[in-house]
């Protein structure tokens, strides 16, 4: 059965409220704006995003309009994530209101119930299964109902519970998982005719239409057939355990086990010729499969009950050649597996399914055909398998090779895959924010050394003094042109040659009463320059209208600078005292950088923690299969041994 210690809990926590609610009006628009963004994040598949929007809303004023969808989106996607003491909060809240709606009721007991599940509390997950009325929507009761087997199974209080007690309409798409888990409960407990009867109820379900159910099925079907098999072989019924065998599609995933029955349950009933064609046919598979390994060792033992002494050994010897070979990749695997490389792999770029399930496929043959290279390791990201909300029916991360394939397929396994990719999400994420408050840190000091130069403007008048020399100056530009236009005196405005040569005129003048004074006939001078100086004058009068425009902007633009200046000091004034002391936002700032850069030194050792106990974990999983196949070796070893001694035995002295 799919692991059920997490599950997608926020489809489920929709789907409810969709229930709950379809009595109201139907929204068709967000009635707060920040339940429509923490919606817009999950169906983009941000469900950490998600989460913080309804967190950040609920410590505020809360999300109104929705009813107890917030609450249950939020409990929802918090016990998928592993936030298990913030889920119990939520749901708890929700349970201690009485006035919530039964059907809001069942889905936080439901939830609760998981919850217990997880942490493996399952008398308290019964206890608040039991709470969940008969109305609750069917496709999770039918979840319900699948944990609650489960959980008789676990407590071994399914003894009682007969075929007819096992309800599919209920059960819906958990049915095949429930008779499955039951047939292998009583086959442990050494029920077989009860397990075979569990077991052939799922062999006899109609396979789906549905491709990716199909699948499903036809893989556990297969599971079962191999199932039943093996119980009749542990009754020693071994004509009716070769029948379940057969039944086993040679291209599934149980078809190893199968074959590998079928030639021990050929052997028990003295037919060596028989068991001779299933362990041929296991000898040209990939020997990464514990079956194959197996059949290495049983193919000659069924040459020897044949007496075919000669094939015995070469069957030995070869078995031999191929455990080294096999031994020598595995060790290969564990010297090159270094915790650097497989973090590598688990950091790596996630790719959509089918990419990777063909990546698999593609890698899975050696260039002759061959599956001898299927061991190395070749692992993928999956896309689907990103998020904590999809672990229930997907994996994180695929591998082709079958001795890790047990491994990879465990939930603990793809669940600290997670947790790594996590913490290289947080490393990421604190590695980013340390050079931010770095440059955050230099605008205000930035900020602050402004902020010291405009005190000491302040301190020192600077711009008042300035405003002073220029409203000065503008005060004796006014007057001055105030008076050129009472005087009409047009040479003061005119350019620097026509004023030298005016004085030059003026100079003339009083050459000339100076020479009239004394007598002098000074007519002709007093016409020349009575005309020179006229022309001057005309000249300048001509542009005098333009000059004294030009004058008058000027002023204009000087009024506007002390209005400028008047500004900018007033709001220099407001700035420095109404603004915001600098000193405690860097105090502040130093406060998180020194949490952040401590927080990213401690992720970095749970990093490295965590990878090598994942790196322990990969290691310990290739050392069971070389001991194994260290086993397999001693016993080719010694049977190559006996052999040679026997015949050594037969001949004459």
């Amino acid at each position: 059965m799919h692991s059920l210690a997490r599950f997608g809990l926020l489809l489920c926590a929709l789907s409810c409220i969709a229930s709950t609610y379809a009595k109201e009006k139907p929204k068709t628009s967000a009635a707060d704006l920040r339940y429509g963004v923490a919606l817009y994040h999950y169906y983009q598949q941000d469900y950490v995003a998600a989460l913080a929007e309804l967190m950040v809303a609920d410590t505020r004023d809360g999300i109104q309009g929705h009813s107890d969808n917030p609450e249950l989106i939020a409990g929802g996607v918090s016990l998928a994530f592993g936030m298990q003491h913030h889920a119990e909060a939520v749901f708890t809240q929700i349970l201690q209101d009485e006035r919530r709606p039964q059907s809001v009721r069942d889905a936080a007991w439901f939830y609760l119930g998981k919850l217990h599940y997880t942490r493996g509390n399952w008398s308290a997950a019964e206890q608040s299964f039991a709470r969940v009325s008969k109305e609750f929507k069917p496709s999770l009761r039918a979840q319900m109902q699948a944990l609650q087997l489960n959980i008789r199974i676990r407590n071994n209080q399914y003894a009682d519970l007969a075929l007819n007690d096992i309800d599919e309409d209920e059960l819906r798409s958990w049915n095949p998982y429930a008779l499955y888990n039951l047939g292998a409960a009583h086959a442990r407990q050494g029920n077989f005719k009860t397990a075979q009867d569990f077991f052939n109820e799922l062999a006899d379900i109609d396979i789906s239409d549905n491709p990716l159910r199909k699948k499903e099925q036809w893989a556990l079907q297969d599971k079962a057939y191999t199932a039943i098999g093996y119980t009749y072989l542990s009754e020693k019924k071994y004509a009716a355990a070769i029948r379940e065998f057969t039944k086993v599609r040679l291209d599934g995933i149980y078809a190893n086990q199968a074959l590998l029955g079928y030639g021990w349950a050929a052997v028990a009933q003295e037919e060596y010729d028989e068991a001779l064609r299933p362990w041929q046919l296991l000898r040209t598979r990939s020997l990464m499969y514990p079956a194959v390994q197996e059949s290495l060792l049983a193919l000659p033992f069924a040459y020897e009950k044949l007496q075919a002494q000669g094939e015995a050994i070469a069957a030995y010897q070869t078995a031999e050649e191929l455990l080294v070979r096999e031994l020598q990749l595995i060790r290969d695997m564990r010297a090159t597996l270094t915790a650097e490389e497989l973090l590598t792999v688990v950091g790596s770029d996630p790719v959509p399914t089918e990419e990777a399930n063909a990546l698999l496929r593609n890698n899975k043959s050696s260039d002759d055909g061959n599956e001898s290279d299927a061991g190395a390791l070749t692992a993928v990201v999956t896309d689907d398998g990103q998020n904590w909300l999809k672990l229930d029916s997907t994996s994180i991360i695929k591998t082709r090779s079958a001795y890790l394939n047990e491994l990879f397929a465990k939930n603990t396994f793809q669940t600290a895959v997670l947790d790594l990719r996590d913490l290289l999400r947080l490393q990421s994420l604190l590695q980013q924010w340390l050079p931010k408050l770095d440059a955050y840190q230099e605008l205000l000091l930035q900020k602050q050394n402004i902020r010291n130069r405009q005190d000491q403007m302040l301190k020192q008048d600077v711009i008042g003094q300035q405003a002073q020399k220029l409203q000065t100056a503008r005060d004796q530009l006014a007057q001055r042109l105030a008076q050129i236009d009472s005087d009409e005196n047009y040479i003061a405005l005119a350019d620097d040659d026509t004023r030298s040569m005016y004085e030059r005129v003026e100079k003339g003048q009083q050459t000339i009463a100076r020479m009239k004074a004394a007598g002098q006939d000074t007519a002709e001078l007093e016409r020349r320059v009575a005309m020179f100086g006229g022309i001057l004058l005309w000249n300048a009068a001509q542009e005098y209208p333009a000059r004294f425009a030009a004058q008058q902007a000027e002023l204009k633009a000087i009024d506007q600078s002390l209005e400028n200046i008047a500004k900018t000091r007033l709001h220099i004034e407001d700035i420095t005292a109404t603004s915001m002391d600098i000193q405690p936002t860097l105090a502040r700032l130093q406060v998180l950088q020194k949490e952040v850069a401590d927080k990213l030194s401690n992720t970095d050792t749970l990093l490295a923690r965590q990878t090598q106990l994942l790196r322990t974990q990969v290691d310990q999983q290739l050392a069971a299969h070389e001991k194994r196949l260290n086993n397999y070796l001693a016993q080719a070893h010694l049977a190559v041994a006996r052999l040679y001694d026997a015949e050594l035995r037969k001949q004459p002295e």
